[in-house]
């Protein structure tokens, strides 16, 4: 084993060590638990401190892993979970012919996790893997809103409503009336984006939501308006359903979006 892998292997150790004590711990102790010599982990912890992964307690002597992880585990937990929803999408795909995205959320966004286009699509949306676009606009967005708690709506509608734009004459921006459409949201079981986000293309969207109801994922279809309103949007979203009701089942997050 090279000097530079026995160095990583070091760290790594040291991390997951840090990571039983959640209450922070001493260079002493993290010294006599993994073996390793107190200047070797000082090291290690200075450079895990410095890119914001570790962090020292109040006292200075202990030690504590940081939130920053927690990015690094959603992102695996996002890239195992696309893996497992990617047959999904791509029989949806094949089923409807149009767009169909991946979606989970974070803070006052929904995030593009995975999208399937047609090859014969006859247009493009401007929406790619990765991205992140705020919730008032989106089906998906309003997918996560209308599931969730009164006090999650109403925090949101108080960070949001002072920088919310108007991006199309189908927007709402208006704290009643975007609530009331929250509300049916919930009663349907679907959101509707009525061209509240670029003109001419509408989209449907399904929560997918764990075993506490709490939505973490949406599968969405967007297409021309005009199809859309001539497919029928009840059409869609029960054929949505359909797919996000597997997959709720093969996360074992239990039964169906209702």
């Amino acid at each position: 084993m090279s000097e530079q892998i026995k160095s990583l292997s070091k760290a790594l150790t040291i991390l997951e060590y840090l990571g039983q004590y959640p209450n922070g711990v001493s260079l002493q102790d993290i010294s006599e638990g993994t073996g390793f010599n107190k200047s070797s982990i000082h090291r290690v912890l200075s450079t895990f401190e410095s890119s914001g992964y570790v962090a020292q307690m109040f006292s200075g002597k202990e030690y504590r892993l940081t939130m920053k992880l927690m990015q690094l585990g959603h992102a695996a937990l996002n890239s195992d979970v696309t893996g497992v929803v990617k047959p999904y999408l791509s029989e949806l795909l094949s089923e409807l012919n149009e767009t169909v995205n991946f979606l989970s959320f974070d803070a006052d966004n929904i995030i593009f996790q995975d999208k399937l286009e047609p090859r014969d699509a006859s247009f493009r949306t401007r929406t790619y893997v990765g991205l992140h676009s705020p919730m008032y606009c989106s089906a998906a967005g309003k997918c996560y809103l209308a599931f969730s708690t009164d006090a999650v709506k109403e925090s949101y509608w108080q960070r949001n409503s002072s920088v919310m734009q108007k991006l199309t004459e189908n927007t709402i921006l208006d704290k009643e009336p975007f609530f009331d459409t929250l509300g049916q949201i919930k009663v349907r079981g679907y959101a509707i984006d009525d061209e509240e986000n670029e003109a001419g293309i509408s989209c449907i969207a399904v929560p997918i939501l764990d075993k506490n109801g709490t939505p973490v994922y949406a599968v969405s279809v967007s297409t021309l308006t005009p199809k859309m309103r001539q497919i029928g949007y009840s059409v869609i979203a029960d054929k949505v359903k359909v797919f996000t009701d597997r997959i709720q089942q093969h996360l074992n997050y239990g039964g169906s979006s209702d």
